[in-house]
């Protein structure tokens, strides 16, 4: 016997099946809504009649879109035309018969059963925490190793000037100290060629030094002080110049961004170029290098310091009067210290003893 269900008729005669539903039709060449009937045979051919509309299309001709829910389905034909339908058992009878949409049926049990939407959202969870801490870190590695070397020099060309608004202030130190810092800045500056380096000198309260992505290099005349002399301030120097030589700040201002941001900077967008641009300075004042980038620059520091001619030993001193020097200052926000961007671990003091 023929069984009925919401205005839907399926028969089952040996191995073929007949189905008939109402739907809405449209010719493909106007947006005229007209409502027919379908019916479908044994061959499974598609009848479709309604006013001044008769029409029987070949199953070859017939494609039926997946079932999500119960939201409206259509059923498009190869003229262009086509019909939808809230009557979905119908068009699940269709898709059995036309053996062509295992796949919907599959996605719509899925979507039927809240275990399997917990799993899904328990899993786009974890998702996105990897791509948090896993993603975005290897992409901003990946595209800062790949970017033209003039677009990663120009890119925080402009922030050093911000931050002398913001958190520098003008430098204290004579004009003979600092020319003789930068005589001997030059001494290691020669054994990087292509890297635009220059070294600014600011005051800040604190003893520190940064490494910008355009190759300035600047450091504090509280680090000067309390250096006892120009071999430690080098050593310090030579490790900046280790976070140039990796790009690190400029992967850490992508890492402090989204995925979307890094792609459309690494393809060439200025909108979003200009927004990572003007997100800098604040990136600089609170974010901090991973352990990752410290062992890297360290390690370059450790050559540079030896083709240079520099008792490595130098670094290792200064870290230490660093650490002593943090444990006075106390409560100064830690965002501006050495202390906080470069810390003077015992493991990293002792690779330069």
């Amino acid at each position: 016997m023929p069984r009925r269900t919401s205005g839907t008729s399926i028969s089952t005669l040996a191995d073929h099946a007949k189905v008939h539903f109402s739907a809405t039709y449209y010719d493909g060449l106007s947006s005229q809504p007209y409502r027919v009937t379908v019916d479908v045979g044994e061959n499974g051919k598609v009848h479709v009649r309604g006013a001044g509309i008769d029409q029987q299309i070949d199953k070859e001709d017939v494609r039926i879109a997946p079932r999500l829910g119960n939201v409206m389905r259509s059923i498009t034909f190869r003229s262009g035309a086509k019909c939808e339908t809230t009557d979905n058992d119908a068009v699940d009878a269709l898709s059995r018969l036309h053996r062509g949409n295992a796949a919907g049926s599959w996605v719509h049990r899925l979507e039927a059963r809240w275990e399997v939407a917990v799993v899904a959202v328990v899993l786009l969870v974890a998702l996105a925490a990897a791509s948090v801490v896993w993603g975005i870190p290897l992409a901003a590695g990946y595209i800062a190793e790949r970017f033209p070397e003039e677009l990663a020099f120009q890119i925080g060309a402009g922030t050093l000037s911000t931050l002398d608004r913001t958190i520098f202030e003008e430098s204290g130190l004579d004009a003979e100290d600092q020319e003789r810092l930068r005589a001997v800045f030059a001494n290691l500056a020669v054994y990087e060629p292509n890297l635009p380096l220059q070294l600014e000198f600011r005051a800040l309260k604190a003893p520190n030094a940064f490494a910008l992505p355009d190759g300035t290099i600047v450091v504090t005349d509280e680090l000067i002080e309390l250096a006892d002399n120009d071999e430690e301030v080098l050593a310090v120097l030579a490790h900046e110049i280790g976070h140039v030589q990796h790009r690190h700040s400029l992967r850490m201002a992508l890492e402090s961004t989204s995925v979307a941001l890094i792609a459309s900077v690494y393809f060439g967008d200025a909108t979003q170029l200009s927004t990572l641009l003007a997100a800098l300075p604040a990136i600089y004042a609170e974010a901090s290098y991973s352990r990752e980038h410290e062992t890297e620059a360290d390690t370059y520091a450790l050559e540079l310091m030896s083709n240079a001619g520099l008792d490595p030993r130098h670094f290792a001193d200064i870290m230490d009067k660093l650490q002593i020097e943090m444990e006075s200052i106390g409560e100064e926000p830690a965002a501006l210290r050495f202390l906080s961007s470069h810390p003077p671990t015992e493991e990293r003091i002792a690779r330069f003893r």
